[in-house]
């Protein structure tokens, strides 16, 4: 049976366009960093920190720590000049991404019909941000008071989607079975990769992404909305 429901935040409980998003992110965060480093290049290695970070599979560092060591490595910067930048980005600047969002009064439904049931929730954005990141993004969703049973973040994630190792740790972390866990999320390659280590998914088509155009199959498929209205007939489905 379920007992957890994990989230996939961005462009499910807070429905953005990726490349909208990116292009705005890309955008701020050159600028606060451009009497440094020409942006273009800055953000180039920050691209390809990322990308050591979602292909890191030691487990023996976070998130934070692989793509810090990685950045700091390669980008000709100090960590007492940059981080301080950068905590200040996240802290005052992030903000105005959320222009490119919008709130979906279904995201708060479908969480709250979960906690209703009686089930832990977990937010399961891919880790990559940092938790101020993070929580900004919860209260873009009108998800900010709303207490978590885990929200991953590069602080304490060690690993990042489509990684399956990333899901075997939310549910070592929660306590829970990956059979007791169903996964909710927007992303055909990173959501509904959950179900590798036995995990059930609901692909949520409100803002669908599949770059590969990649044949798939999820436990269920729906709007948010339509979650939130079904999730009693699900839940009693996997009474097993």
């Amino acid at each position: 049976m379920i007992k957890s429901v994990l989230f996939d935040l961005d462009g499910t409980l807070l429905p953005f366009q990726v490349d909208e998003f990116t292009k705005a992110y890309f955008t701020h965060l050159g600028g606060k960093v451009a009497h440094l480093m020409e942006p273009k290049q800055f953000m180039k290695q920050l691209l390809t920190s990322t990308g050591v970070m979602i292909a890191n599979m030691d487990g023996a560092k976070t998130n934070q720590q692989v793509f810090w060591e990685h950045f700091f490595a390669n980008v000709g910067l100090s960590e007492e000049i940059l981080v301080p930048i950068m905590n200040d980005f996240y802290e005052q600047d992030f903000s105005l991404l959320q222009q490119v969002t919008r709130r979906d009064a279904a995201a708060r439904k479908a969480v709250t019909a979960v906690l209703t049931s009686g089930l832990d929730v977990v937010v399961a954005t891919n880790p990559i941000f940092p938790m101020v990141a993070t929580k900004q993004r919860l209260e873009w969703a009108g998800l900010g008071d709303i207490e978590f049973k885990l929200v991953t973040t590069y602080e304490n994630s060690h690993f990042c989607k489509p990684n399956q190792e990333y899901y075997e740790e939310i549910a070592k972390t929660i306590g829970c079975q990956p059979h007791e866990c169903l996964m909710v999320g927007n992303d055909v390659e990173e959501d509904l990769a959950a179900a590798k280590i036995g995990m059930k998914t609901y692909l949520v088509t409100d803002c669908l992404i599949n770059t590969k155009g990649s044949k798939f199959s999820a436990d269920y498929t729906g709007t948010l909305k339509e979650l939130s209205e079904n999730l009693g007939t699900i839940l009693k489905k996997d009474l097993i």
